[in-house]
């Protein structure tokens, strides 16, 4: 029963069902008293639950999660996250896959495009330490008998800064003095990297030059920890300031060199118009190893086609 007591531990007040220890229910200690002060993530006015997220015992499924915003600034603000829940959901646990720790809230009333359905509304911060990157938030509701349902999750991507204006941005992040390079390629096969800082084609000789024409393309913003000179957070980006072409992008990263790091995790994320585009978001780390990308010659180790996969994506 202890390894089951914050299932049991619903308090039905008003019609309203509270997750938590009461005095009203003995014996009900899985619901945390500790505000948690030191986790990764932390809900306004919920309850910390200790331990992995609850699994699916047959209560009602979580219909649907939505934030505002997919990109959520470490440390710096608040988000909002909501859910649609099944009709007899009556509390929220929410969650980040693979941490521990999760928070408990009363489901809230239907929302006005949702009739009879209950809500899942809350506020959370990430905690100052919380990786930057992709992650995923979990929601489940839970009915009056205290038994969880089906999850549903949204992918976000935890940042230390808002992304560089745009019609489309492909960001590169990653951490320590590592020399890391941004390959992009549009989908007429030009490539920008930090060798070549716009994804335009060369113009065919004997044609005449619009000297416009490179702002139709993507831009490389800048060169992070160019030389091995450390930057306290870098960074590139790819940006398209004009409508961007249809078609197919790849996305690669060049471990130009490691600066004597012995490896560096790095964060890839694109956006159109300041919105995460659904499922292009990626981590990866990069080693020495990424550093000589045989069998290429030396010359072509960190030019065009260099670096490691990351991800493709179409528009």
């Amino acid at each position: 029963m202890r390894g089951r007591a914050v299932e049991r531990c619903v308090v039905v007040m008003r019609g309203i069902v509270l997750f938590g220890v009461s005095p009203l229910v003995a014996g009900c200690d899985a619901a945390s008293s500790d505000p948690a002060l030191d986790a990764m993530f932390r809900v306004e006015r919920g309850q910390f639950r200790e331990g992995a997220f609850p699994a699916d015992e047959g209560g009602p499924a979580t219909i649907a999660v939505s934030t505002l915003s997919a990109r959520v600034e470490i440390a710096s603000r608040t988000e909002e996250i909501r859910g649609v829940l099944e009709p007899s959901a009556r509390g929220v646990v929410i969650g980040i896959e693979g941490v521990d720790g999760t928070w408990l809230v009363p489901a809230g009333v239907p929302g006005l495009d949702t009739p009879g359905f209950p809500t899942a509304s809350a506020v959370f911060r990430l905690a100052e330490n919380f990786p930057p990157g992709p992650f995923v938030m979990q929601v489940a509701g839970a009915d009056e008998a205290g038994r969880f349902g089906a999850m549903g999750t949204t992918m976000l991507v935890a940042a230390e800064r808002p992304p560089p204006a745009g019609e489309l941005v492909i960001a590169l992040t990653w951490d320590g003095r590592a020399d890391l390079d941004l390959h992009v390629v549009a989908p007429d096969g030009g490539e920008a990297w930090s060798g070549k800082p716009n994804t335009m084609k060369p113009p065919v000789p004997g044609e005449p030059i619009d000297p416009d024409e490179y702002l139709k393309h993507g831009r490389l913003d800048h060169d992070g920890n160019q030389d091995c000179r450390r930057e306290p957070s870098p960074n590139e980006n790819v940006i398209w300031t004009m409508p961007p072409p249809a078609g197919e992008y790849i996305v690669r990263v060049d471990a130009r060199s490691m600066c004597g790091a012995p490896n560096a995790s790095w964060n890839v994320a694109v956006y159109r118009n300041d919105e995460l585009i659904d499922g292009a978001a990626v981590r990866g780390i990069a080693t020495p190893e990424d550093v000589v990308r045989l069998p290429l010659p030396p010359a072509q180790w960190h030019g065009a086609g260099a670096g490691v996969y990351a991800l493709r994506f179409a528009l």
